[in-house]
């Protein structure tokens, strides 16, 4: 049998063959990412005409447009370049189907001229005339001569045609031939040293550079995007100072090395940041060189810091070239991350380090920070300064009808409303309605379960419990009543007249004796009907209540009273069902044929619910969710910002007065209308009822936090006493039987 053999393609025919095939891989996958329409249009969640327009939302939005021409010349750029390459793919598809068949059979009949199957006599006649035609000796062809003499060979001798018909050659096996896809100019000596070279520069020189460069810059950042230096920065401070407070915050997260030349070549270090910097540094107070503590003490910390605080006080910027401005929005667009490190690193120290104990007011001011840095404002100002053209006037008329917050601000009536913030304008105003539309409101509903329990409602000393937290998000006002700027053009006009004429807005007057008439209830008459609905244990359902929410002394007494009865009513619903355990006189034969009658009906529906969490869990795994939720209303902040959410639980001590954090804060960044949120921790190991706090905070804005206390029943943990019985093996009994059968025929054997 012959040897192999390799070729490579003469013409380059094949080669077309492997080039489609490579090229499709790479064309087809980046067609799909480059089109237009493959990329997920943004949500918009505010309507073009309902939009702000405030000064801070304009520069947004001209910057926006300043960089859609070039998004625009970007995408006609994506489109030409595919264009071609799809050109480029149908000529190479055009050449491969043009490529003609080389390889043919061997067929003698084909050659002579004959039918399939034609006889020995014709085959002979057939090669007579040829041979006389092709003969060399009469001026034929040599080669083809020898093709005919082969073919008669090939029909006519019984070996060479037992080859022909096995082999598909009269001269027997040949030598197996591959094929090689690649021109065979590659290897010849006039380019073969060129082509040496250039496989030596790619797979040589490039290759492990580029992927030397990548390894080098990647092992520098955590998984999140930070520095490791950054990151091991935190933990020192935060393991040295285990109760931050903010502006000992403010101060670590200026010394991020991602702002030091030395780490990021972005950073620019200009002459004029020696003498900008101190100048805009007299105008704030506060801020020092932090002696000799590194790297707090460097000049991109204290730089850093300086913008931060003229940041937080809205201090306008006077730089040459808006140099100071430019430097300002790259930190702030990142400082977000850097709070959300600090956050990790807090709870890597509270799991792993036994020395280190974070306090929970560490973790609440670290909350604080990111709404602060999104609005532009320090934790002591008013949280109404987070609408557009609201000043310090405005704030002393707010505060003498007792409102301090945007809630506060949205639950009032139109007309008192407006008369409060009489001095903004029509247009004005309504950027307030706008603003205050896009503000979010969330209803709470907590429930604690077992899972993979029968009894999951029923909550054992040491079990892990499911908190199911169902977040309900609305807007703070109803969107159509940011049109309600049009309605008080006639009392801009007259002056500002303190009553407005009922025709004027009879549905927003209707509304108002409907919430006059709610404000003149009782706050315990509001929940009455609720408190009369008995409630599972463990199964209880609470709405949110506003943690900053003002109150008057008359509120704030009833409130106190209302949670005195909610305890009175739990104690005695606890007594009722310790009573009732012990009066339930039921014998274990009527439980036993209870139990046997609904087993099948109580299986049925452990297996449902166990087919639901499966299922909920896979599409929970296999389904990602858009994190671009809602916009956030925030025009210092220099890019587009979405609502996420903080959840926290921590248990509440009511002797001592204090909390204790149960659950490390997670961040919740698909809340759109609705979501439940699983929490898990283990319960008490003693038997009792426990109270628990569930803090909900806002990532965007300063008085969007919830807080809702929920009590858990803590039953003593159930122990199964096992029998030694259930474990004796159904073969093992038999054998033993077996053997005592023997031993006693034995005996009696014996005794005859």
């Amino acid at each position: 049998m012959g040897r192999a053999s390799f070729e490579y393609d003469e013409v380059g025919n094949t080669f077309y063959y492997v080039l489609v095939a490579f090229y499709a891989i790479i064309l087809f996958p980046a067609t799909y990412l480059c089109l237009p329409g493959a990329s997920k249009p943004e949500p918009e969640h505010v309507i073009n005409e309902h939009e702000c327009q405030c000064d801070g939302c304009d520069k947004k939005r001209r910057q926006k447009a300043a960089n859609k021409p070039w998004r625009r010349t970007k995408k006609i750029i994506t489109i030409v370049v595919l264009v071609v390459a799809w050109a480029i793919f149908a000529i190479i598809v055009k050449k491969t189907t043009e490529i003609e068949q080389t390889h043919k059979d061997y067929d003698p009949y084909q050659i002579l001229g004959l039918d399939q199957g034609a006889d020995e006599k014709a085959i002979k006649k057939a090669w007579r005339d040829m041979s006389k035609i092709h003969h060399p000796d009469r001026g034929g062809d040599a080669q083809f001569f020898d093709k005919i003499a082969k073919a008669h060979q090939a029909l006519t001798d019984k070996e060479a045609r037992e080859n022909w018909e096995k082999y598909g050659n009269p001269d027997g096996p040949t030598a197996t031939t591959f094929g090689i896809a690649l021109p065979k100019w590659l290897v010849s000596k006039e380019y073969g040293l060129w082509v040496l070279a250039f496989y030596g520069l790619i797979f040589m020189i490039i290759l492990p550079v580029s992927v030397g460069m990548w390894w080098y810059s990647s092992i520098k950042y955590s998984a999140d995007k930070v520095l490791l230096d950054t990151t091991r920065m935190y933990y020192y401070f935060i393991n040295r100072t285990p109760r931050m407070e903010i502006g000992r915050m403010i101060a670590v997260l200026s010394g991020s090395f991602e702002f030091s030349k030395q780490y990021n070549k972005e950073i620019q270090e200009r002459e004029t940041d020696d003498y900008e910097v101190p100048r805009l540094m007299k105008q704030i107070a506060g801020v020092n060189d932090k002696g000799k503590e590194q790297p707090l003490s460097q000049p991109y910390a204290l730089k850093s810091r300086v913008l931060l605080h003229a940041y937080l006080s809205r201090l306008p910027l006077e730089s040459q070239n808006d140099a100071l401005e430019e430097d300002q929005s790259y930190i702030i667009t990142r400082i977000l991350r850097f709070v959300e490190e600090m956050v990790n690193c807090s709870q890597n120290l509270m799991n792993y380090s036994q020395h280190t104990k974070i306090s929970i007011e560490t973790f609440d001011n670290l909350l604080k920070l990111q709404p602060m840095f999104v609005q532009a404002l320090w934790q002591k100002n008013s949280p109404l300064l987070q609408l557009p053209h609201i000043t310090d006037y405005n704030l002393q008329h707010l505060r003498k009808k007792r409102v301090f917050s945007c809630h506060d601000l949205a639950v009032m009536d139109a007309e008192t409303r407006r008369s409060v913030l009489r001095s903004l304008s029509n247009e004005e105003y309504r950027d307030v309605m706008v603003v205050l539309s896009m503000m979010p409101r969330l209803q709470i509903e907590t429930k604690t379960v077992v899972e993979g329990e029968d009894d999951k409602h029923e909550l054992t000393a040491g079990c892990v419990v499911t908190l199911k937290v169902t977040m309900r998000r609305s807007r703070l006002i109803d969107p159509q009543e940011a049109g309600l700027a049009d309605q008080y053009k006639k009392y801009a006009e007259d002056g500002g007249d303190d009553e407005l004429e009922a025709s004027e807005a009879p549905e927003e007057a209707a509304a108002t004796v409907e919430e006059e008439e709610v404000k003149k209830r009782k706050p315990w008459e509001k929940n009455k009907p609720k408190q009369k609905k008995k409630k599972a244990q463990g199964q209880g359902q609470k709405k949110f209540v506003k943690k900053n929410a003002p109150a008057s002394p008359d509120t704030e007494k009833a409130l106190k009273e209302e949670a005195k009865e909610e305890d009175d009513d739990d104690e005695k619903n606890s007594k009722a069902s310790d009573s009732e355990d012990e009066e339930s006189g039921a014998s274990d034969s009527e439980k036993d044929g209870a139990a046997a009658a609904g087993g099948d009906q109580k299986d049925d529906q452990t297996d449902s619910e166990w087919e639901d969490d499966v299922a909920n869990s896979k599409k929970s795994i296999f389904e990602t969710k858009n994190t671009q939720t809602h916009t956030v209303h925030a025009p210092f902040f220099p890019t587009e910002k979405f609502e996420w959410w903080w959840i926290t639980v921590a248990y509440v001590d009511k002797k001592e007065k204090s909390r204790q954090l149960l659950t490390f804060p997670q961040l919740v960044k698909t809340l759109i209308d609705e979501q439940t949120i699983d929490i898990r921790f283990a319960a008490p190991p003693h038997k009792g009822i426990y109270t628990y706090n569930l803090s909900v905070k806002s990532d965007s804005y300063m008085d969007a936090e919830y807080s809702v206390d929920f009590k858990i029943d803590v039953k003593e943990a159930k122990f199964v006493e096992i029998k030694h019985d259930d474990y004796v093996d159904e073969d093992d009994e038999a054998v033993e039987v077996s053997s005592d059968d023997d031993y006693t025929e034995d005996d009696d054997s014996d005794e005859e």
